[in-house]
């Protein structure tokens, strides 16, 4: 019970996964009957498939380590285009978006592709830095809670991309955002890791930055999910 991993799994599921879950269920409550379950079931898994393999890519790569050169400038440049070369190609899937549906499918796809990522991200953080304080373990799900919500609302957007044609520009457009992101996140971790800054405002400061962008993102994403009657129509 006192295992680091064994901790750190429990945290991503109940700051991760159970959330992603939670969201998205509740968006779907009304119109699940419309969905085809078996594709609900295949956005959520593929999601958590490619979210792994994406996380797996980055740690391979070294992208989320720190250089005393080069600080956090491999993450925060490379990684946001690792994942939505992975977010872009899992929403693209013909599965899910040649169905009217298709924002709905990409919603549960996204939430689970971000929860993945930020768990196997938040489980590396807890095994390389067993002594960081309980507080700081907040501070980073925080962090990976609003990537949830970005990358969630991403994906709604990306499928109206592709269902208009320009599918690959909002990708590029909602990346070049999301480095923006990963440059807040990186700022705090270099504070919380390697006690770069003296205050902790700029942890605070980059967390509510985080945060607002996510749920704004997902908020405005959810306003685009189409109804049941325009489902029925096309």
């Amino acid at each position: 019970m006192d295992s680091v991993i064994f901790q750190g799994n429990v945290l991503g599921m109940l700051a991760y996964i159970m959330p992603a879950a939670g969201i998205f269920f509740k968006l779907i409550k009304k119109i699940e009957e419309d969905l085809v379950e078996r594709k609900l079931y295949l956005a959520c898994g593929i999601g958590v498939v490619l979210g792994t393999i994406a996380d797996i890519v980055m740690i391979l790569g070294g992208l989320d380590l720190y250089s005393t050169e080069l600080g956090y400038a491999s993450m925060i440049l490379v990684s946001p285009f690792v994942t939505f070369v992975f977010l872009f190609f899992g929403v693209n899937l013909n599965t899910f978006r040649s169905e009217p549906a298709a924002a709905y499918y990409s919603v549960g796809f996204g939430l689970f592709f971000g929860g993945a990522i930020e768990f196997w991200r938040l489980l590396m953080t807890e095994v390389r830095y067993p002594d960081t304080t309980v507080v700081d373990i907040i501070f980073i799900a925080g962090f990976g809670f609003s990537t949830v919500l970005f990358l969630g609302g991403a994906s709604i957007w990306i499928a109206y991309g592709i269902k208009n044609g320009n599918g690959p520009r909002v990708a590029a457009r909602l990346c070049f955002l999301y480095l923006f992101l990963v440059f807040l996140n990186a700022s705090a971790l270099e504070n919380i890791h390697y006690n770069v800054h003296d205050s902790i405002l700029i942890n605070v400061t980059a967390l509510a930055g985080c945060l607002v962008a996510g749920i704004a993102l997902f908020h405005q994403g959810v306003l685009k999910l189409p109804n049941i009657s325009d489902m029925t129509k096309n």
